[in-house]
């Protein structure tokens, strides 16, 4: 691993939960294999692809959209659609990936002159991406369905590794960003369903 890769990993571990910029958050950072990683934070309202080339840093968020199936008026649609969004948001670019012609937003960065600010400013865009796209195609209500499920699934980690009530709720307030009221509602909502089960 060379000095920028563990430069941008460490960018994304270190932080603060109230920090004002997406790059000074704790992220949770995981290897999925040599030169890849999955970034995640709570507050966050996407799953962060980190690849390292030869000399680039390659952010993506992969979206559940898929394209292949569509039919073509559809998929005209959200082409047209994603390609304007290209044009009017700096820095990030709507892109195709596998499986189906999933869409993804992406940000190239160049390892040379990468700067902790330049990698803030990518995070920033990509989310700007992402808020767009779901609200340009119409896809609000999905957008927060998946968010609640990613929350649930989160949440649903920690009590398998025996996390207390306190420390849930730890999680779901400071890290989630949940009020108390709601936190509660929520916990113990999954908390009597993975009794039940």
């Amino acid at each position: 691993m060379n000095d920028i890769e563990t430069q941008v990993l460490e960018w994304l571990r270190t932080g603060s939960e109230d920090a004002a910029d997406i790059v000074d958050l704790p992220w949770d950072v995981k290897e999925v294999e040599r030169g890849m990683y999955i970034a995640e934070h709570p507050k966050m309202p996407f799953t962060l692809v980190v690849m390292f080339s030869n000399n680039f840093v390659h952010l993506v968020i992969p979206t559940s959209l898929e394209t292949y199936g569509m039919d073509e008026s559809d998929k005209l649609y959200v082409y047209h659609t994603l390609l304007e969004l290209n044009e009017r948001i700096y820095m990030m670019k709507f892109s195709l990936g596998k499986p189906n012609d999933s869409v993804n937003i992406r940000v190239d960065l160049d390892k040379a002159s990468l700067s902790k600010e330049e990698f803030n400013d990518a995070l920033t865009a990509l989310a700007i991406g992402l808020l767009s796209g779901v609200s340009a195609l119409g896809l609000e209500e999905e957008f927060v369905e998946k968010m609640f499920d990613r929350i649930v699934e989160m949440l649903l980690e920690r009590i398998e590794k025996g996390y207390t009530y306190e420390q849930l709720m730890e999680f779901l307030t400071v890290k989630v960003g949940l009020d108390g009221k709601e936190a509660k509602e929520l916990l113990d909502a999954v908390l009597e369903a993975t009794e039940g089960s």
